[in-house]
């Protein structure tokens, strides 16, 4: 499997994790205190925020971000809605970028106003891994509240994906 094409699959199952995430705050952030609620919002207004940034910086657009989260906590429904078309944007991106696309370079300015440079695969890589650290932080919330969490593993969106691979032959 070449690299950008496992990029691809990292971001379907991202796409496919964040939906699973929000579906279940979506049932059950009405049971969480106040204090907990806020955080599961805005740990992932902040991956949405960071992911947004990239975009940005991938593609050579303007960024529609000066922090790297809102003063304002979004709602749950506008969070999905922009977490949504911001995985979306991802998952087309890597099915159809190129070799040469992976290895470009490009040069940002972080919000803290130090300057970075990166390949596009190293930040893919970035987002991959920091969108999974704070899916977590989130799960965490509803855990430490006796709710349920999701089963987002990579090997589960894989074998719902591809139910032959529980096959035994």
């Amino acid at each position: 499997m070449k690299a950008s094409q496992l990029f691809a699959k990292a971001f379907q199952y991202k796409k496919w994790a964040n939906s699973e995430l929000l579906m279940l705050g979506e049932q059950q952030l009405h049971l969480l205190p106040n204090e907990d609620k806020i955080f599961f919002l805005r740990i992932l207004n902040h991956t949405n925020v960071v992911d947004d940034l990239f975009i940005s910086r991938i593609s050579g657009t303007e960024e529609r971000y000066t922090a790297d989260n809102t003063v304002e906590t979004p709602t749950l429904a506008d969070l999905r809605d922009n977490i949504t078309k911001n995985d979306t944007w991802f998952v087309d991106f890597t099915q159809s970028m190129s070799v040469d696309e992976l290895h470009r370079q490009f040069t940002f300015q972080f919000t803290d106003g130090d300057y970075g440079q990166l390949s596009v695969e190293e930040a893919l890589m970035h987002l991959l891994t920091h969108g999974s650290n704070h899916r977590g932080m989130a799960s965490k919330v509803l855990a430490a509240n006796n709710l349920v969490r999701p089963r987002d593993t990579f090997t589960r969106y894989l074998h719902e994906l591809e139910p032959e691979r529980r096959q035994i032959e």
